[in-house]
């Protein structure tokens, strides 16, 4: 009919996963679907922390089915998926200033990026860069305070997987993850940041948009 809007093509591409979530055999926020075999087996397949990389396979309405890393397909809530070209990843290695807007009158003196902060830039407009954070809206940031190496944000997708497992009550496994960067990464100076978030022996750097 007249003014219809055309169907959205096809999704397809890389994209990352923006918040912890489950990956799901079928569609569906329901626990358990039908198997296979017609008997009924859980629907999550896996949990997929945010930062990890997907490759889009389609879209269907409010969910997305995706490739995982290891060949895993499923389907993902499409709010939890940040799509689009040439996102790249980042973090900060000491508190950022927040902009509402890509100019130096909008400072948020309110809100602050913590060192750390696994961010997914999305867009760049000098001097500023426009990053998709953990919790709260996207925020615009000086570029000159990203980080985009790849030891630094290693360290910084090593800190998302201690921190989620901190707050799922998970503390060894946790001291584990803060192991693993100080084996593989030493010399980064994020290291001892979250060695001392995780197993508090010195300030807790919390997660951005978060109250200690």
């Amino acid at each position: 009919p007249a003014g219809a809007l055309a169907p959205a093509p096809p999704a397809s591409g890389p994209a990352f996963v923006s918040a912890a979530t489950a990956l799901r055999r079928e569609p569906t926020d329901a626990a358990r679907v039908r198997g296979p075999t017609g008997r009924d087996v859980a629907n999550a397949l896996a949990l997929l922390l945010r930062g990890e990389r997907v490759t889009m396979l389609e879209a269907k309405e409010d969910w997305a089915r995706v490739r995982t890393s290891d060949d895993k397909e499923g389907w993902l809530k499409r709010a939890s998926i940040l799509e689009g070209d040439g996102i790249a990843e980042a973090t900060v290695l000491v508190a950022a200033d927040v902009f509402d807007r890509p100019d130096l009158l909008a400072a948020n003196a309110r809100r602050k990026i913590d060192p750390g902060t696994l961010l997914l830039v999305v867009k760049t407009r000098p001097p500023f860069s426009e990053v998709n954070v953990s919790s709260g809206p996207d925020a615009w940031v000086l570029s000159d305070r990203l980080a985009s190496g790849e030891r630094e944000v290693s360290v910084a997708k090593l800190a998302e997987k201690a921190r989620y497992l901190k707050r799922s009550g998970k503390d060894e496994e946790a001291r584990q993850i803060v192991a693993l960067a100080r084996e593989n990464f030493a010399g980064v100076p994020l290291v001892d940041a979250l060695a001392a978030e995780i197993e508090g022996t010195g300030p807790v750097v919390p997660v951005a948009g978060q109250t200690p």
